[in-house]
């Protein structure tokens, strides 16, 4: 976004002098920048994003007194201004918890997990009846169709396009197909389930500010799980390049038996390591549609079905 756009807007919002524009390396989908270390404006470059951003906005507003969300002063989709949606809140002066986490003491860790598990529970619990109707989404969800649609539609479209080989789709359908039946067990609920540690600002071991509800949906409670799960497994996955070089996989291996403690309902499912698997498959297929030649993500589907041919 040009600096004279920024001015415009702050200016006709008596924000104040533009003094510093800092871009913030975060996210894939929309570019952020800090104001004067004093705002973040968020843009939306992806015009098929346009809907998770308009729900971004709902949900910031919705849960503005509920749990530490940004809280937003402006926010525009006329495309008057600048020809994307975007949004301006006060920063949050707070660190994300991937920047902080291997200072901390295992105690430490421990209580801004049962912090955090705290406010999953009040979006969990939260009346999304508002939700469907501003969005027109439907409140009778099947879980395990919703799941096997995804993994359906990404294997489609990687086949056609020779991503993956047909041997290995074929195993992957089978191994869908055998295990889907573990998903007729669902808990239907508002999931911020894109809950990595990018997306949670701490500061002197308390969480103050969780960002990004661009994907939180109506989903089965125990889907925020996959996320968890990868950054146990793959701490650097979802960490800016800032923060890789302190990243210890032991410094993360608790994290799953911390959720258990603090948030056991995630766990009352039967068949949670299968429904763990679907739910890895799903989002793998869907990495490999954005990033074809990322040969882990291939590599984590052969270990999930048990693929051992070298012919991805």
């Amino acid at each position: 976004m040009d600096k004279k756009i920024i001015e415009k807007i702050f200016t006709e919002n008596n924000l104040g002098e533009i003094k510093s524009i800092k871009k913030i390396e975060v996210g894939f989908t929309n570019k952020v920048y800090s104001i004067n270390d004093d705002f973040i404006l968020k843009v939306c470059e992806d015009k098929t994003n346009e809907e998770n951003f308009e729900k971004e906005v709902f949900f910031y507003d919705f849960f503005k007194d509920k749990i530490p969300v940004p809280k937003v002063i402006f926010y525009d989709n006329s495309k008057s201004i600048y020809n994307k949606f975007f949004i301006i809140y006060p920063k949050i002066q707070g660190d994300n918890l991937y920047a902080k986490w291997h200072l901390m003491s295992n105690n430490e860790r421990k209580d801004i997990i049962g912090q955090l598990c705290d406010f999953l529970k009040v979006i969990n619990n939260a009346d999304y009846s508002k939700f469907v109707e501003k969005f027109k989404i439907s409140n009778t969800i099947n879980w395990k169709k919703s799941i096997e649609s995804k993994i359906q539609k990404s294997l489609q479209e990687l086949k056609t396009r020779k991503i993956l080989s047909e041997e290995f789709v074929k195993k992957i359908q089978k191994f869908v197909e055998n295990n889907k039946s573990v998903l007729d067990e669902q808990k239907i609920s508002l999931v911020y389930w894109d809950a990595h540690f990018d997306n949670i600002l701490v500061k002197d071991n308390k969480v103050i500010g969780i960002l990004d509800f661009e994907r939180t949906e109506l989903a089965s409670i125990d889907f925020v799980l996959d996320i968890l799960k990868r950054m146990m497994n793959y701490p650097k996955k979802y960490m800016s390049e800032e923060s890789e070089k302190f990243a210890k996989k032991e410094d993360y291996k608790n994290l799953l038996d911390w959720f258990q403690e603090f948030y056991p309902e995630l766990f009352d499912f039967k068949e949670l390591e299968k429904r763990l698997d679907l739910y890895d498959i799903e989002s793998n297929l869907k990495g490999l549609i954005g990033w074809p030649n990322v040969i882990e993500l291939k590599q984590q589907l052969a270990i999930i079905v048990k693929y051992d041919s070298l012919t991805f």
